[in-house]
């Protein structure tokens, strides 16, 4: 069977709305959905939140997501693409863990609605 990482990208610091991850939406903070989602999902074997916030992280892990690093503060600066942020996170998964992934996704939180279908 495939190895399948889910990423989900959250960082602290939002120009737009601020700390928007962990914003309440229907009584759950905004990073909930995209973690329970994901958790759902027969496909995925594992779940890492990417970020540098501590509230985030700390949520993250209390919903079940896994936080195996902290997310170097110049990966989480508005400019910072996507790629960058994946590969810190994959080379972190296999240099610390030997993990290496066939696939890798992301899953946005700011698409709360989405399922895991």
């Amino acid at each position: 069977m495939s190895k399948i990482l889910a990423i989900i990208p959250a960082r602290g610091g939002s120009k737009g709305v601020p700390k928007k991850n962990i914003k309440p939406l229907a009584g759950k903070p905004l990073i909930y959905y995209a973690i329970e989602e994901a958790k759902k999902s027969k496909y995925i074997d594992r779940l890492v939140i990417s970020s540098d916030d501590d509230e985030i992280i700390s949520l993250a892990k209390s919903f079940g997501a896994e936080v195996p690093f902290k997310r170097p503060a110049e990966l989480a600066l508005d400019h910072v693409p996507d790629r960058p942020v994946f590969q810190h996170a994959i080379n972190y998964l296999k240099e610390e863990e030997n993990y290496n992934p066939d696939f890798v996704l992301t899953i946005r939180t700011t698409t709360p609605f989405r399922t895991y279908e």
